[in-house]
């Protein structure tokens, strides 16, 4: 080779490991964000049960020094005498009412408490609670259920739920699916969380039946089937 000769290096396989190199880190940034995505959206989960907690107990607090208010206020009204019989139920009236709020708030701030504070006793997945009530027609009813699942663990359980009515029409036992039963295709029948999910909706009973108790079943993908039964209760709304 004469001196001055131009030489021309092929650096085409350094380019092709650089290009692996940046696609591999791109590869592990992606996993990254997608765990960190996970992690971010459970503790978001967590944080609001966290929230929904605090914002019950102040109300709770406030509805108590109301009722206690509301208590010496009967107390006095007693105590003097009043003639007013009206004024009397009136504050009586307020005060039944207060106790029923303490009562259902005091429900709901140990609902989220052992959502965000599980104790081993309650560890696993849990058929929270399941409540009904009426909703406004003849043989229609409102439903809601609570599923937990009270874990160390970060992981979403999801399945298949069947819920149930059982009771009897005529001399013959019936069970029959919320799914079949609901006017506006409002049951849901799968579900994934991590923390809590609530379902709710609306069952009509056919002419004739006579319901006994609700049956709620969890598949749970990969976990033992869990199944509870309710009485048949309905709440005033």
């Amino acid at each position: 080779m004469k001196s001055g000769d131009l030489v021309v290096s092929n650096h085409e396989p350094y380019r092709q490991k650089l290009l692996l190199i940046v696609v591999a880190v791109l590869a592990v940034a992606g996993a990254v964000a997608i765990y960190e995505l996970g992690v971010w959206q459970g503790g978001h989960k967590r944080l609001e049960a966290q929230m929904l907690q605090r914002q019950l107990q102040d109300k709770l607090d406030v509805v108590q020094i109301e009722n206690a208010q509301l208590q010496e206020q009967l107390t006095i009204t007693n105590r003097t005498n009043v003639i007013d019989g009206q004024a009397y139920t009136v504050v009586r009236s307020d005060l039944i009412q207060q106790q029923e709020e303490v009562l259902e708030l005091r429900q709901e701030v140990e609902f989220y408490r052992g959502i965000v504070s599980p104790n081993e006793r309650l560890a696993g997945i849990n058929i929270q609670r399941f409540s009904l009530s009426s909703a406004g027609e003849e043989s229609l009813f409102h439903y809601e259920l609570v599923l937990t699942q009270m874990l160390k663990n970060d992981k979403f359980v999801k399945g298949v739920l069947n819920v149930s009515v059982r009771g009897g029409q005529g001399e013959e036992p019936v069970s029959l699916q919320f799914k079949n039963i609901s006017p506006n295709n409002s049951v849901r029948s799968e579900f994934k969380f991590r923390y809590f999910q609530k379902f709710e909706g609306d069952i009509r009973l056919p002419d004739g039946f006579l319901p006994r108790d609700i049956e709620v079943e969890m598949r749970p993908k990969g976990r033992k089937q869990i199944s509870q039964v309710f009485p048949w209760q309905v709440q005033d709304s």
